[in-house]
């Protein structure tokens, strides 16, 4: 993570703005008036909580993310921005480690194909004849176009080879799907095939919103494993990952509390009925990893897990790892009933909700979103908790089986400092038992903790140890393709890239938008802060000098912009002997990126206003109105310009043909 993100992962752009911004809820947005222009009559300043970035609809038509508000708002510099940004998020600013530049290079290669194939299973699911099944699971399941389009959910064709054969054709290598865990390999034969076949996709995003693997539901009545994920890869560790985070952080401190299930159907069940602040394990126990993830959000988790034996076992280790990881705070806190409940602080404010029996959070959200909101708010403490349900369908006769509760429990009070909170639960447990306290008091505790005797196999605590896995830094260099992702930040991070090594070219780009009827590229058309601080600098050395040098620009950058910098020097590079088709090939890239940006303008503006309110609203319809024709229009000169640059370029091959270029 670099320290853009750690600052924009700590901050909430949301309390930003709102410091000199009043803003009103609008859906599961916020509108107000736009700061930068005059605008009191309709509102047209929007910020977008789930991907933390602003964007005003009115005159300003401009937009962007944290950094890009704070810099406009305050005037500064990029500079400025990080540093004061920085100070208000407590990230420290230092010296980066350095990073190897064939491991990033790899990692961001890796990305990229994972993202490749998580649009390429969601058109099978939206298209293919042989994704009906797929398509009826999810109707059957209750969920509508929305939910399958925010989660990307896909489907991998009933076939050992598609998925390979796609990639292979868009240049991917067998090693390169490998190590990125969409072919798996029969170490006996050698023989190498799709994963994943005949499942239910859902990609897997880590915190920032990337996506590192897949969970694949099997759609065969008896069909095993029923979840497969992704193996172990360079980008997917399963104890360092939750599900759903990327898109429940702003809820959840909002919410001030983070809800964790077991399922991935059960996170899109509860974003679908508005419940956005719930996030899934990734069938494991927590792990610490996760915790300190959630830790940046809140202090309060709670755990909503199976109601079986099972499931309670499960919670129980959860909670160990829980009270082991965490540092521990004294607080006696009181609930909103007046009663004081004196609770384990284990940094986080950790409680379980119990579900009804053969009900899951799946089920309960659908068939009635309030008793969800009720078992949430009923949720135990986890000392509490702990005691139910190690006293749960004791024999009271077996004295045997209340020293092994006893044992169980007491580790857990005995690590409570509060002197008043830790007697609470003496007291509690004393009742439960149906013991003097005195007595209970006496147990001495074995030096190592007790064996769960009645915890099943399959439901032991994963130990710690690396896996064994393709990295894809191992793949050769000679099979790894360079076929890149499409995605807007990668077109503009490969634009960056060649136009810091090759400088003039910023001049031949400008110069064939300028031919084709476009603007020059700008700061603004830039998605990241570094980038747009990086292309601003490098519009300054060009016009103190026609020749700038990558020193040049690498000593007049502070250090968080020079390890982008480190980053967009390890893309791949083109050679000088096709500048000239390199040059049109950026074109066309500034060009797709462009006409990206109004296919997402035109659905944030029909997502922010929809009919009813246009109606309603004159105001509204006006200013959706003219955003809608302004959109339309510069659609239509982006395609004819993207015509005339496939024009150009046939003709060019053309002449290099027949020997006239």
């Amino acid at each position: 993570m670099t320290v853009t993100e750690e600052i924009k992962s700590r901050l909430d752009i949301v309390d930003v703005v709102s410091e000199t911004v009043s803003l009103r809820r609008s859906g599961r947005n916020f509108a107000g008036f736009c700061p930068f222009h005059q605008n009191t009559r309709t509102p047209s300043f929007f910020v977008f909580p789930e991907t933390q970035t602003w964007r005003c609809f009115g005159a300003c038509a401009e937009g962007g993310d944290l950094f890009s508000f704070v810099m406009k708002k305050e005037g500064w510099e990029f500079k400025e921005a990080l540093k004061n940004l920085a100070n208000r998020a407590g990230v420290t600013l230092e010296e980066a480690a350095p990073v190897d530049k064939e491991t990033r290079k790899a990692h961001n290669k890796q990305a990229g194909l994972l993202q490749a194939a998580a649009d390429y299973f969601h058109q099978l699911f939206l298209y293919a004849p042989q994704a009906e099944v797929a398509r009826s699971y999810m109707a059957r399941r209750s969920f509508n176009e929305e939910t399958i389009e925010a989660f990307a959910v896909g489907f991998a064709l009933d076939s050992w080879d598609a998925c390979r054969s796609h990639f292979n054709m868009q240049g991917y290598s067998d090693q390169e799907l490998l190590a990125a865990g969409l072919l798996t390999e029969n170490p006996d034969k050698g023989t190498k095939y799709d994963r994943f076949r005949n499942r239910l996709m859902i990609p897997i995003r880590d915190v920032d919103g990337r996506i590192v693997g897949f969970g694949a539901r099997t759609l065969d009545k008896d069909g095993l494993p029923k979840y497969l994920n992704s193996p172990q890869t360079d980008l997917f560790d399963k104890s360092h990952l939750l599900f759903g985070l990327d898109m429940a952080k702003r809820a959840i401190r909002e919410a001030r509390q983070a809800v964790i299930v077991e399922g991935y159907m059960d996170v899109m069940q509860a974003w679908q009925g508005g419940f956005h602040n719930v996030v899934a394990q990734m069938g494991t126990a927590l792990t610490e990893q996760q915790l300190q993830m959630l830790k940046r959000y809140t202090k309060r988790f709670i755990l909503a897990l199976d109601a079986d034996a099972a499931g309670a076992k499960a919670t129980l280790r959860s909670l160990q790892v829980a009270r082991q990881t965490l540092d521990r705070e004294v607080e006696v806190k009181f609930d909103a009933h007046g009663l004081v409940q004196h609770e384990g602080r284990l940094q986080a404010d950790i409680r379980v909700m119990t579900l009804p029996e053969g009900k899951d959070p799946d089920n309960i959200v659908q068939e009635s979103p309030e008793e969800w909101e009720r078992l949430v708010e009923a949720a135990k403490p986890v000392v509490a908790y702990v005691i139910s349900v190690a006293t749960a369908d004791l024999d009271l006769d077996d004295a045997k089986a209340k020293t092994e509760v006893a044992q169980q429990v007491l580790p857990l009070i005995k690590d409570i400092q509060d002197p008043i909170e830790r007697d609470h639960y003496w007291q509690q447990l004393a009742r439960a038992l149906r013991i003097d306290e005195r007595a209970l008091r006496q147990i001495r505790l074995p030096e190592k903790p007790l064996p769960e005797r009645r915890a099943a196999p399959e439901t032991a605590v994963p130990q710690t140890k690396s896996t064994a896995h393709v990295g894809w830094a191992t793949v050769p260099k000679k099979a790894r393709s360079g076929v890149g992702p499409i995605a807007t930040d990668i077109r503009q991070a490969d634009y960056l890239h060649q136009i810091i090594r090759l400088p003039n070219l910023v001049l031949r780009v400008n110069q064939k938008l300028q031919e084709c009827g476009q603007t020059h590229v700008v700061v603004d058309d830039f998605v990241l802060a570094e980038d747009r601080a990086i292309m601003r600098q490098m519009y300054h050395l060009l016009d103190v000098s026609s020749v700038v040098t990558i020193d040049e620009l690498w000593d007049s950058l502070e250090q968080a912009l020079q390890n982008r910098l480190k980053f967009l020097l390890s893309l791949p590079q083109s050679t000088p002997s096709e500048l000239e088709k390199l040059a049109d090939q950026l074109t066309t890239s500034v060009l797709d990126w462009r006409l990206q940006e109004i296919y997402d303008r035109v659905v944030e503006l029909q997502q922010l206003f929809p009919p009813t309110l246009r109606q309603e609203q004159p105001g509204i319809a006006e200013m959706y109105a003219q955003q809608t024709r302004d959109l339309h229009m510069a659609k239509l000169k982006l395609i004819k310009a993207k015509n005339m640059m496939s024009a150009t370029s046939r003709r060019r091959s053309e002449d290099a043909l027949n020997g006239r270029y």
